[in-house]
């Protein structure tokens, strides 16, 4: 029987030295920490995923006490293109009211900041979750400088918000650039956090 047990402890002992076989096997390793995706902006009170062609450009949260009555960017995408330069913003600035107070907010605020901007194909939708939203376009400057921007903007009871594609004039169609600004969701800021 000693000489069993003997055999069994040896036979254990071989296992356990044999190079294919460490101790490190025997204790699971903890997962990787996973990696904030760079494709995503996310807050308390919305989600946003960039397609997947366009690069991050930077991010950065704004709490609602550092947001006053100017947009500020949170979040930029940036196709890498030379031949079809294209980007996605995100911003965001204090406003109390619904998305169709802050249509007329944002509207005024694009004006000031762009030569001759011209607004068209208003539409009221629903982001992916039922947050009510509206889709606009909106083309500035001149020449060969013409921009168009494809825009979805949202109220969420704290902020206005806009998520702006910005391409040139005639490289995108309406169907393709709703779609890059589709993966989208919001719901009203929450107060408690």
């Amino acid at each position: 029987m000693k000489r069993l047990f003997l055999c069994a402890l040896v036979a254990a002992a071989a296992v356990l030295a044999w190079p294919g076989v460490s101790r490190a096997q025997l204790i699971p390793t903890p997962p990787p920490t996973p990696t904030p995706d760079p494709q995503v902006y996310q807050d308390a009170a919305m989600w946003f995923r960039a397609p997947d062609a366009f690069r991050p450009g930077g991010q950065r949260h704004v709490s609602l006490d550092d947001l006053g009555q100017d947009m500020i960017p949170l979040a930029v995408w940036i196709y890498p293109n030379k031949d079809h330069p294209r980007r996605i913003i995100l911003q965001a600035e204090s406003f109390q009211g619904s998305v169709g107070d802050w249509d007329g907010e944002f509207e005024q605020q694009m004006r000031s900041q762009f030569d001759s901007p011209l607004f068209r194909d208003r539409t009221n939708f629903a982001l992916k979750n039922g947050m009510p939203a509206m889709f606009m376009t909106m083309s500035s400057g001149e020449g060969f400088n013409v921009q168009k921007f494809y825009i979805v903007i949202w109220a969420d009871s704290q902020r206005g918000m806009a998520l702006m594609l910005v391409a040139g004039l005639d490289d995108l169609s309406d169907a393709a650039a709703r779609a890059m600004l589709s993966d989208v969701t919001a719901v009203q800021y929450p107060l408690d956090r």
